[in-house]
């Protein structure tokens, strides 16, 4: 979201700089005219996108503390899946930015998932496709699609762990851990 305001505010300084070589260079007519008025309302569409973005966010992360379940503090939104080694470090890290699905498994060429766990620790507890996650509705979820092992979640909220049904979506929020086989997957 901010990167979206950032982009906003930097095409309104472009349109403010072509408004002021077009008012300083351009000979006076038609042309000179029709340039600082198509340069400004291109420039106001982009400031009040900047100010219509940043209302949004403000107003979509102010329940509950300023958090919103599913997202980080500060408004951010789950956009790393991280596969942890049994001493909590960083095996492997998928991006999720712009995503609305991962299919979770191992690919074994004749196939195609996101989330490769083919050279993961525990891989052959892993099916070829194990689990999905999906993005819905501004939340994600995540379903098994019915692998031999299952997934379970550890939840950040309580700390338990939890088995999920076949074919059952459950939503999941930043630092909630997904359990495929015995493969962690730190949602972030």
């Amino acid at each position: 979201m901010e990167k979206k305001i950032g982009i906003d505010l930097w095409i309104a300084c472009i349109c403010a700089a072509i408004m002021s070589i077009a008012w300083i260079y351009m000979e006076k007519g038609k042309g000179r005219i029709w340039t600082l008025a198509a340069s400004g309302a291109v420039m106001v569409l982009f400031l009040l996108l900047a100010v219509f973005e940043k209302s949004l966010s403000k107003r979509k992360y102010a329940g509950r503390g300023g958090r919103r379940e599913g997202r980080l503090p500060g408004g951010g939104q789950i956009s790393r899946l991280i596969l942890l080694s049994d001493e909590d470090t960083e095996l492997m890290a998928w991006d999720m930015y712009g995503k609305t699905s991962l299919v979770i498994g191992r690919d074994v060429g004749e196939n195609q998932v996101d989330v490769n766990l083919a050279a993961s620790p525990y891989a052959s507890m892993v099916d070829v496709e194990h689990a999905v996650l999906n993005y819905s509705g501004g939340e994600w979820y995540v379903e098994d699609v019915g692998s031999r092992n299952g997934i379970g979640i550890k939840k950040a909220q309580d700390g338990r762990t939890y088995r999920l049904s076949r074919d059952t979506p459950c939503r999941v929020e930043a630092g909630d851990i997904l359990l495929a086989g015995m493969n962690r997957l730190l949602l972030r």
